[in-house]
């Protein structure tokens, strides 16, 4: 449960610098498992952690243009938001892949925190002032999403989460996304919340929570074994839950999930887009 549901008012540029901050705090927590970090690049050979830094600089018009399309909204189907927000996303994202030579490093953050921002413009227009307000104005916003964008997929040239859905089943971030995050607000931010800890270390701890719990479709398509997937959550888990007890982060336990990760070359990088909206979200009610 957030202790705090209450976010602080905002403009374009307060929304846009803290969306950034979000991006550059996930991207210098370390040691992180199956991910780039200031240490490691494991299992990510084509990028390191300045080319995340440039990537995420490259977002703050992408922000605020966001923002201000929230903002200014006067429909009353907030699909019709979303519908306007996509071709802005797929600007950024080749503005993306300019800065990083061809690199993916942000396209799952284009679209969840361009969502999320979004809302938050159109919340601030409305006057609606909580995390619980922001939520539900994305979920309007992105009412249908699995149908359209999954459901009707046609077997031509299909992303990595369309060919998830037709042969797993699994709904991905597009699921996550119009249900409202739930891996996010009942896992990753009720414990960023409340964990005593250093900044570094709860950034992990919410890392954790959210990897034990998450169907990552960029796991899923690098494991090809639903043992291994199921293994990386289990030792997530037992991070979590010793910390729960403790109120410590056992980094013996983390280094060998990292060392897991690179020996498989597994990637979390669905995880990390949602600890990237934990951390935003923290930032907005604290």
């Amino acid at each position: 449960m957030i202790k705090n549901d209450k976010i602080l008012a905002t403009n374009a540029e307060t929304a846009t610098n803290l969306a950034v901050e979000a991006m550059l705090d996930e991207v210098v927590t370390w040691p992180k498992p199956g991910l780039v970090d200031p240490i490691s690049n494991a299992g990510h050979t084509d990028m390191n952690v300045y080319t995340f830094i440039n990537s995420s600089v490259t977002m703050m018009p992408y922000f605020k243009a966001c923002w201000n399309l929230g903002n200014q909204f006067q429909e009353s189907d907030l699909t019709e938001l979303f519908r306007q927000l996509r071709p802005i996303g797929v600007t950024a994202e080749k503005t993306m892949f300019a800065a990083t030579n061809g690199v993916n490093t942000h396209k799952g953050i284009v679209f969840i925190l361009g969502i999320m921002v979004t809302a938050l413009g159109y919340a601030n227009q409305k006057k609606l002032n909580t995390v619980s307000d922001l939520i539900n104005i994305e979920k309007q916003m992105t009412t249908g999403l699995v149908k359209n964008d999954l459901e009707k997929a046609s077997t031509g040239l299909l992303t990595a989460g369309q060919k998830q859905f037709q042969q797993l089943g699994l709904t991905g971030i597009r699921g996550e996304t119009e249900a409202g995050f739930p891996l996010v607000i009942e896992y990753g931010l009720p414990i960023y919340e409340s964990a005593q800890l250093p900044q570094n270390e709860r950034n992990l701890i919410a890392l954790l929570a959210i990897i034990a719990h998450n169907s990552d479709s960029n796991l899923i398509k690098r494991a090809h074994n639903s043992d291994l997937v199921t293994q990386v959550q289990t030792d997530a888990q037992q991070i979590v839950t010793n910390y729960q007890e403790t109120g410590r982060l056992d980094k013996d336990r983390l280094e060998k999930l990292c060392d897991k990760c690179a020996t498989h070359n597994l990637s979390l990088g669905g995880s990390a887009d949602l600890l990237i909206l934990t951390i935003f979200l923290e930032k907005l009610i604290k």
